[in-house]
C-alpha cells in the first residue's frame, strides 16, 4: 500500500512538474511573430516606451544585462610572405581569404609581436640566432588580440580596474542620473548600497605606429563603454564587433559613451536600429569601422540585439546570429494540448480549457491545472496510472522532437561593409543553434548555415543546413542529419559542406551544395571519436581533429566516453564513399590541446608538410588498476609541449618529435617549488619563419630548426602580473 501511494506522489510530482515548467516559461516569454525590416527609433522617448514594455525587472531596476559572448577563435596557418619579403612565414589562418582575424601572436616574417598580461612584445626573431626583444607596448589593461598592418599595431583591450564602494541608486542633485560607475561621485550616501567588488569594463582600441620599430608610438585611441566580442581586417580597415550596455532606470536612459582621441563620439537613439521582436537581454551591438592609417575616420552603427552568439565575416558582409525561442503561448498550446488534453477525458480537458482562457497570473493557473489533473489521476486504477504516465512520457518527448526546429532558431543579421560604410541589409532566422563561425559561410550571394536542434543526451536532437539567398530566405535545406547527435565541427569548400557530428560514433558527412536549392546528402562516414576542428588539407582531403573515444552500448548506455586526442585524415576524392586513410592518436583520457577549441593554435602548412600541436599530454599507469582500465579512467599528467609532425598523402600522420619549454633549469626551479608543471610554459602557439619553426609559450619564445628539430635560441618572456587598481570613494 505504502509503494502504491510513493508511486502515486511520484507521478503528480512529475505531471505538476511538467505543467510548471511550462507556465514558469512563459513569464518569461512573449509573443512576438512578425518583426519585419531594422527600424530607427525616432526619439529617446520611443526608445525608453520599446524598452518599458520588453525589458525584464532587475535586482537594480530595468537595465540591460551585459552579458557577452566568448568569441570563437579561428586557425593558425600559413600563408606566404608579402611582396616585401622573399622569405616565406605562417601567419594566422583565416577562414574567408583576404578577412585577417586578431589574434595573441602575430609575425611578419622578422618580427613577432606578442601579447603577454596586458603588454606587447617586439621581438627581433630572423634570424633566430639573434633573437632579442627589441621594444614592448604596455596596454594599460588586458589585451584580446591584435592586428598588424605594416607600420601599424592595432591592439583590442580593456582597462583594468575595480570599483569597490557604494553603487549609486538614485538621482541626486549633485550628481546627474546619467553618470554612472565611476563617474557617479557625490551621491548621497542614503541613496546607496554597498556591493562586493564591482567591475566596470572601459574598452579601448589602440592604433599604434611602428614605422620606427624601438620607438612605438601612439597614433590613434578609440574607447568605449562595453567589452570587445570580434573583429576582422580587411585591407586597411578595420571591423571591430563591440557589446554595449544601455542603463534605464527612473525613465532616465543612459547611453554608452565612444571616444576617438579623447573626442566623444555620441550614440543617439535616433541612429539606433531595432526590431520587432522580444529579447530578454538587449544591448546595442555596435560595429565600428576604421583606416589604420587614418586617425579620424571613425563610422558606426548600433543595433538593439539580443545575446550575439557567433558572427561570421566575408570580404562584404558581417553576419550577426542570436538564439530565438517561438512564443511560449504557442508552445504551451501544442504541448498541453498533444500531451495532457489528448489523454485525460472530456470533462477534464473542458475544465483545462477554460482555466487556460481565464486572465489570471501563471501559478493560479497553474495551481488549478494542477487540482484538475490530480483529481482525473485519483480516479485511474493502478494499472490505468501507469499506463498514463507512460503515454505523458512518450508523447511529451514525441511533441519535443517535433517542434524543436520551431522551439530553437537562430536569427542572423547581414551588414555590409565596403571601406568605411556600414549598411544593414536583411534580417532571417534557421531552426536550431549555431556551434561557431565554422558552421556558417558565404558563397556567390548565398549563406550557408549548419545548425542543431533539440538535445542529444535527451535524444531529441537533429542537425540541418540550410542555404539562403542574399535577402535571407530559406531557398534551400538538408534536414534531420545525424539523429540523437549534435554538431561537432563544420567546414564549407566552396561547393561542398562536411559536417561531424558526435554522440555514440564521429559520423562525417559529405554534402553537396552545387545546387543551392537542392543541397544533397552525398556519403557518410562512421567511425569511433570525433573531430572538434576540420581543416583543409587539399580540394579532396580534409584533416580533422579531436578525441578518440569508447562506445559504451554494450554497458547498456546510450553514450561513448572520450580518450585522447585523434588526428585524422579524411579522403573526399569519392564524396559517396568518404575514407579515412590515416590516423594518429596521441595520449590517454584527459589528454587535451588548446587547438581544440582555439583554433589559432593549429599549425598546418602542406607544401612544408608540417602540422604542428600543442599537447598536454597524459598517460594512464595501468599498474594502478586490477584487471582491465575502466574507459573512464584519467591518465596522469606526463608532458605539456607541442607536437610537431609531417603529413602527406602517400604516408599520413608522422611524429618527427617534440618541443618543450621546460628546460633541466626550469624543472629543478619548479622542483624546489614542489610542483612539477608550470603552465605559463604550455606552448599556446607555433609558426614559422624560413625553415625555422617557432614556438610561443607565456614565458617563453623559441626557435627549432625545421629539419631536425634542434634549437637554435629562445627568448625569456618578462612575466608581469596585472594589476587592477581600485577605485573607492
Amino acid at each position: 500500500m505504502a509503494t502504491n501511494m510513493e508511486n502515486t506522489n511520484k507521478s503528480l510530482i512529475i505531471i505538476t512538474l511538467l505543467i510548471g515548467i511550462l507556465f514558469l516559461a512563459g513569464c518569461k516569454i512573449e509573443t512576438a511573430t512578425s518583426y519585419g525590416i531594422a527600424k530607427k527609433f525616432s526619439s529617446s522617448d520611443e526608445l525608453k516606451s520599446f524598452l518599458k514594455e520588453r525589458q525584464s525587472q532587475g535586482y537594480y531596476g530595468q537595465y540591460l544585462r551585459e552579458t557577452l559572448a566568448t568569441a570563437t577563435p579561428t586557425a593558425a596557418g600559413a600563408e606566404k610572405a608579402s611582396d616585401s619579403s622573399s622569405i616565406g612565414y605562417s601567419t594566422t589562418n583565416i577562414q574567408v581569404e583576404g578577412v585577417d582575424e586578431a589574434d595573441i601572436i602575430k609575425n611578419d616574417g622578422k618580427y613577432i609581436y606578442k601579447v603577454s598580461n596586458g603588454i606587447v612584445y617586439i621581438i627581433e626573431a630572423y634570424p633566430a640566432d639573434d633573437m632579442e626583444i627589441i621594444s614592448s607596448i604596455d596596454a594599460n589593461g588586458s589585451i584580446d588580440g591584435i592586428f598588424i598592418n605594416k607600420d601599424k599595431l592595432i591592439v583590442f583591450g580593456r582597462e583594468n580596474y575595480y570599483y569597490q564602494g557604494p553603487m549609486p541608486l538614485e538621482k541626486d542633485s549633485e550628481t546627474s542620473s546619467a553618470n554612472s560607475g565611476a563617474e557617479a561621485v557625490g551621491v548621497a550616501r542614503e541613496s546607496m548600497i554597498f556591493p562586493p567588488i564591482y567591475y566596470s569594463p572601459m574598452s579601448f582600441i589602440k592604433v599604434y605606429d611602428i614605422s620606427d620599430i624601438k620607438n612605438p608610438e601612439l597614433f590613434n585611441t578609440i574607447s568605449y563603454d562595453g567589452d570587445y566580442y570580434n573583429s576582422r581586417m580587411i585591407g586597411n580597415y578595420v571591423y571591430a564587433v563591440i557589446n554595449q550596455p544601455i542603463m534605464y532606470r527612473d525613465d532616465v536612459i543612459t547611453m554608452p559613451a565612444i571616444k576617438e582621441n579623447n573626442l566623444p563620439i555620441k550614440v543617439m537613439p535616433e541612429e539606433i536600429y531595432y526590431f520587432d521582436i522580444f529579447d530578454d537581454s538587449y544591448r546595442l551591438t555596435t560595429i565600428i569601422a576604421f583606416d589604420v592609417n587614418d586617425d579620424s575616420s571613425l563610422e558606426k552603427k548600433s543595433f538593439l540585439t539580443g545575446y550575439t552568439q557567433n558572427i561570421f565575416v566575408s570580404k562584404d558582409n558581417v553576419y550577426l546570429t542570436s538564439q530565438k525561442y517561438i512564443p511560449y503561448t504557442e508552445y504551451q498550446e501544442r504541448v498541453l494540448g498533444k500531451v495532457l488534453l489528448s489523454l485525460v477525458d472530456s470533462e477534464t480537458s473542458s475544465k483545462i480549457n477554460n482555466v487556460l482562457k481565464k486572465d489570471l497570473p501563471y501559478y493560479d493557473k497553474q495551481s488549478e491545472i494542477d487540482n484538475l489533473v490530480q483529481v482525473y489521476y485519483n480516479k485511474l486504477s493502478e494499472e490505468e496510472k501507469k499506463d498514463f504516465m507512460d503515454k505523458v512520457a512518450k508523447k511529451t518527448k514525441d511533441v519535443e522532437t517535433e517542434i524543436q526546429k520551431e522551439t530553437q532558431k537562430t536569427v542572423i543579421h547581414k551588414i555590409s561593409i565596403d571601406k568605411s560604410s556600414i549598411e544593414y541589409k536583411a534580417r532571417g532566422e534557421v531552426p536550431g543553434i549555431v556551434l561557431n563561425q565554422f558552421s556558417m559561410d558565404e558563397y556567390k550571394d548565398n549563406f550557408r548555415i549548419a545548425t542543431t536542434t533539440g538535445e542529444a543526451w535527451s535524444g531529441t536532437s537533429l542537425n540541418h543546413l540550410y542555404v539562403l539567398d542574399k535577402d535571407l530566405s530559406i531557398t534551400g535545406k538538408l534536414e534531420d542529419l545525424g539523429a540523437k547527435e549534435k554538431i561537432y565541427s563544420v567546414r564549407f569548400m566552396q561547393n561542398r559542406a562536411y559536417i561531424v557530428t558526435f554522440k555514440n560514433t564521429d559520423p562525417l558527412f559529405v554534402i553537396d551544395l552545387k545546387d543551392p536549392e537542392n543541397p544533397k546528402l552525398l556519403g557518410e562516414l562512421k567511425i569511433p571519436g570525433y573531430s572538434n576542428y576540420l581543416h583543409p588539407y587539399d580540394e579532396t582531403h580534409i584533416i580533422g581533429l579531436g578525441k578518440e573515444a569508447i562506445d559504451m552500448e554494450d554497458t547498456g548506455r546510450d553514450f561513448a566516453l572520450y580518450q585522447g586526442i585523434k588526428l585524422a585524415l579524411f579522403d573526399v576524392s569519392d564524396p559517396e564513399n568518404p575514407k579515412e586513410i590515416s590516423k594518429f592518436n596521441i595520449g590517454d583520457r584527459g589528454t587535451d590541446s588548446e587547438a581544440l577549441y582555439e583554433h589559432k593554435a593549429f599549425l598546418f602548412d602542406k607544401e612544408k608538410e608540417l602540422l604542428v600541436l600543442p599537447i598536454t599530454l597524459r598517460i594512464i599507469d595501468s599498474s594502478k588498476y586490477q584487471g582491465n582500465v575502466p574507459p573512464s579512467a584519467y591518465g596522469e599528467e606526463k608532458y605539456i609541449g607541442a607536437y610537431v609532425f609531417s603529413l602527406n598523402l602517400e604516408d599520413g600522420f608522422k611524429l618527427k618529435g617534440r618541443v618543450s619549454h621546460l628546460s633541466e633549469e626550469n624543472l629543478t626551479e619548479l622542483s624546489e617549488k614542489g610542483y612539477y608543471y608550470d603552465y605559463r610554459y604550455q606552448i599556446r602557439r607555433s609558426l614559422y619563419i624560413d625553415n625555422i619553426l617557432y614556438t610561443i609559450s607565456d614565458l617563453v619564445v623559441k626557435a627549432n630548426s625545421l629539419e631536425n628539430l634542434k634549437k637554435i635560441s629562445y627568448v625569456k618572456i618578462p612575466y608581469k602580473e596585472q594589476e587592477f587598481p581600485i577605485i573607492t570613494y
